[in-house]
């Protein structure tokens, strides 16, 4: 019975993140398209440049609990006292370190963002930061109600499609889509906010200084690697920017965001295996979980393999119907990144789901931070010659890189045992 429920959980789970997964590919079908024949190349070439920068913001203060605080949960789940302990130690952790580092920024907002419109935007998006904190993730996979993630992060997106179409008419309103994603967040962590009170039984009260001390502690290790993670998946557009046109850095934004939702069409899978493993690795002895591991993976490959010769195939019709004629230039960008949609999901299953979960955090941490380091010298390297197309192989050849890091970490751990 025990067996019976567990493995039902996991396809609840799996079909909570698919259903948030595809809203993910099909509210873009609807809205890149319309953004970018209203606001243009340029426009929001200029509107993706504040996005990643706050995206940054996010990054930090997320730190490493995402994993960190998932593994703890997904372990302690039964102990109420524990998971509201780390609960609000992780909200604290979050606030101080997004408050101080948006401070920064502002602080420097004229090197930052060079002109009135970037700072503007930058205020418009501190929404964005507020909703995450209030957003625990890390909660409801830990305690694998992956449901409840999605009713929130679905509510936000359906708002921000609404009012796509309700607030952006002209070309100058291009601003304001910073501002519409911040309402879509804030909804978000509103949601979040009374689902953890009436389902967790959660509530908000003063923590410790030594708990946030020990979550700091605990998420840092796997920080060092969503930091490295980052640098090779977001800094792209920071990047081209120093030495692109907005119309570039537009075109390419786009083409990352088609990447972007396809690889959000096969992550369910690994995200719904992650807490759940978490329990089994911890029971089991390094070979069972490597055997267990590899079994999982062949399956997983085989449909991430035809997914991006898919998407490789009719890239043409692809750009057509998301990014529109104008954007014929993403063809050749969306075919040299379908390599990412089958080196990252696989990456988050034999990196995150493996290499973390069998404690392997610092070969993990070692190997993203390694990628992430190649893909800004590849960048800052070929981008003022190749621009648009370095950014595209800065990405593709960042996941093989790290795939077979990975690959080589989960042998050397195999071989130790």
């Amino acid at each position: 019975m025990d067996k019976l429920r567990r493995y039902r959980q996991l396809i609840e789970n799996f079909f909570s993140l698919s259903i948030l997964n595809a809203l993910n590919v099909l509210l873009p079908l609807v809205t890149l398209p319309y953004i970018l024949h209203t606001v243009g190349k340029a426009n929001y070439g200029a509107y993706s440049y504040v996005y990643a920068v706050l995206q940054y913001v996010i990054l930090f203060s997320t730190y490493g609990f995402n994993f960190s605080a998932t593994k703890q949960i997904s372990q302690c789940r039964e102990d109420k006292e524990t998971v509201s302990r780390i609960y609000n130690a992780v909200i604290a952790c979050k606030s101080i370190i997004a408050v101080v580092l948006s401070m920064l920024l502002l602080l420097f907002s004229r090197i930052v963002f060079k002109d009135e419109t970037g700072i503007l935007m930058f205020l418009y998006g501190l929404g964005m930061v507020v909703g995450d904190i209030f957003t625990p993730v890390w909660l409801f996979q830990g305690m694998e109600k992956m449901k409840y993630m999605t009713i929130v992060n679905a509510s936000s997106k359906i708002l921000f499609t609404i009012l796509i179409f309700i607030v952006v008419r002209r070309q100058q309103d291009f601003e304001l889509l910073i501002l519409l994603n911040s309402s879509g967040y804030l909804l978000a962590g509103l949601l979040s906010v009374i689902l953890v009170y009436r389902q967790f039984h959660l509530a908000f009260h003063r923590t410790t200084f030594r708990d946030v001390l020990l979550q700091f502690k605990y998420g840092g290790a796997v920080f060092g690697s969503t930091f490295g993670m980052n640098l090779y998946r977001n800094a792209n557009i920071i990047i081209l920017k120093q030495f692109v046109s907005d119309d570039l850095v537009g075109i390419y934004s786009a083409a990352e965001k088609v990447i972007k939702g396809f690889q959000s069409l096969i992550s369910p899978a690994a995200q719904a295996l992650f807490p759940h493993l978490s329990l089994r690795f911890k029971e089991q002895p390094v070979k069972n979980n490597m055997r267990l591991l590899r079994k999982i993976s062949l399956p997983f490959t085989i449909v991430v393999a035809v997914v991006t010769i898919g998407v490789y195939i009719f890239a043409p019709i692809i750009s057509d119907i998301l990014c529109g004629k104008d954007f014929v230039a993403c063809i050749p960008l969306i075919r040299i990144m379908t390599l990412v949609i089958l080196f990252g999901e696989i990456n988050y299953l034999v990196g995150i789901v493996g290499l973390i979960n069998m404690d392997g955090q610092a070969q993990f941490f070692r190997s993203v931070l390694i990628t992430g380091i190649f893909s800004v010298v590849f960048m800052l390297v070929c981008a003022p010659y190749w621009g648009a197309i370095a950014a595209s192989w800065a990405m593709s050849l960042s996941e093989l890189l790290l795939f077979l890091l990975c690959v080589l970490s989960l042998y050397h751990i195999n071989k130790r045992e």
